[in-house]
């Protein structure tokens, strides 16, 4: 019973720990990256091209084979020498064989040049699915930061609706203000407290979209570090549209899986080719056989012919290809027709890769124009805010006031903060295509 508890009781502990931890966003991109479906899809399709490659490679080794037979014959048999006779028979034969490709009109060499750059490509695949896997978990991982802190501030405006209604109603005690205004500052605090429920479930949804995203089975305790982990914006520089767009014309996997692919064609329309030109081959071989006649009263022993009648041989074997039903003409022509499609998608995916950056720039510098200037509408609102707030308790102001300056300013640090995070999320899709 003693174990049992001490057992349950290291369960438990494990489970509090898990449900108590605390994400970073390396931690998010590299769980999902190892749990996700079309990941794991990419590595499959991956660990296929790399044993399509080594298949292909091998291909140049000889081959080898053993067989062995057993056989009767009735009538006319075949003999050791070659020579049939009328009799009834039985035979056993076995042997071992070797062949080895010399020359193929370089369709070995071709195709092992089409199976690497298919792997290649394979792995580029790959990578660029994890670049777009890491791109949402990030958005997911701003919006739940940013529903911290809208949450944070909601908080905040709870706690300030709630001493603003305890001060007026003191005031109210005093005889200083109407009673209206004690009702007045219980309504806000009672819009205070629906402004944190809805920023609370906000922030629980924004959780679930990146669990769901990291394939988690339940929200429960899923938290991610607080926003100061993260660059100040101040240092965030913006590189330039046409810099970034060079760059990631050679260095995005997916341009470099494309123009791959392109080059394995060329190698594909190679290989097609080789079937037009004479192949040459080595062979060797090696056979042996013992042959019993039903009614020859002398057969000759087991041993004794094993001893006579194996025979070796070693050649070299051409072949020419003359007609083959016009195949090869129209194979040639179908791999060219590959060349084709993958210059027109490498077209397309740079038209596509240059509209992307152009949008991801001017989203960029949209965002940072909007986060400086929601900061400078912020700040107003603080000082707005702190003059109303002394107009208000020396009797210059009145509370609907107050109330309105108190919301203009939840309202700016929202924006800011939104503005902030987008800004934040714009500069890292910027530096992904920079990487």
């Amino acid at each position: 019973m003693k174990k049992i508890i001490i057992i349950i009781s290291i369960i438990t502990l494990s489970l509090t720990s898990r449900a108590q931890k605390v994400w970073t966003l390396d931690e998010c991109v590299d769980y999902a990256i190892e749990h996700n479906v079309t990941i794991l899809k990419s590595i499959v399709n991956q660990n296929r091209a790399e044993y399509q490659y080594k298949a292909s490679k091998n291909a140049w080794l000889p081959t080898v084979s053993a067989d062995a037979s057993e056989s009767f014959g009735f009538g006319q048999s075949p003999s050791a020498n070659g020579v049939y006779v009328s009799e009834n028979s039985a035979s056993t034969s076995f042997g071992i064989s070797v062949g080895m490709p010399l020359f193929n009109g370089l369709y070995l060499y071709n195709s092992t040049k089409s199976s690497r750059l298919e792997m290649n490509a394979a792995r580029k695949d790959l990578e660029a699915a994890k670049y777009d896997l890491k791109l949402l978990i990030m958005s997911y991982y701003m919006q739940v930061v940013y529903n911290k802190e809208l949450k944070a501030i909601a908080e905040k405006q709870l706690t300030l609706s709630e001493e603003q209604h305890a001060k007026t109603r003191q005031l109210f005690e005093l005889g200083k203000v109407p009673e209206s205004d004690v009702y007045e500052s219980a309504a806000q605090v009672a819009t205070s407290k629906s402004t944190l429920v809805q920023a609370n479930n906000n922030l629980m949804l924004s959780i679930l979209d990146i669990v769901q995203a990291l394939e988690l089975d339940s929200v429960d305790g899923f938290d991610v570090v607080s926003p100061e982990i993260f660059t100040p914006l101040d240092s965030q520089k913006l590189p330039s549209q046409e810099s970034t767009y060079e760059f990631a014309l050679t260095h995005q996997p997916q341009m470099e899986a494309a123009n791959m692919r392109l080059e394995k064609a060329y190698y594909d329309v190679k290989a097609s080719k080789s079937s037009w030109y004479p192949s040459v081959s080595f062979f060797a071989g090696y056979t042996n056989g013992y042959y019993y006649y039903s009614s020859s009263k002398v057969n000759e022993p087991f041993s004794d012919q094993m001893s006579t009648n194996g025979r070796t041989q070693l050649g070299v074997r051409l072949s020419v290809p003359i007609f083959n039903a016009m195949q090869t003409k129209y194979k040639v022509k179908e791999t060219k027709l590959s060349i084709q499609n993958q210059e027109l998608a490498i077209n397309s995916a740079k038209k596509e890769l240059k509209k992307e950056i152009q949008q991801a720039f001017y989203n960029a510098l949209a965002a940072e124009q909007k986060y400086k200037a929601a900061e400078e509408t912020f700040q107003a609102a603080q000082v707005a805010y702190r003059f109303s707030n002394e107009s208000f308790d020396a009797g210059k102001a009145t509370l609907l006031e107050l109330n309105e300056s108190k919301n203009r300013l939840f309202k700016s640090e929202s924006e800011m903060l939104q503005a902030k995070y987008e800004f934040l999320y714009r500069v890292k899709v910027l530096e992904f295509y920079n990487q």
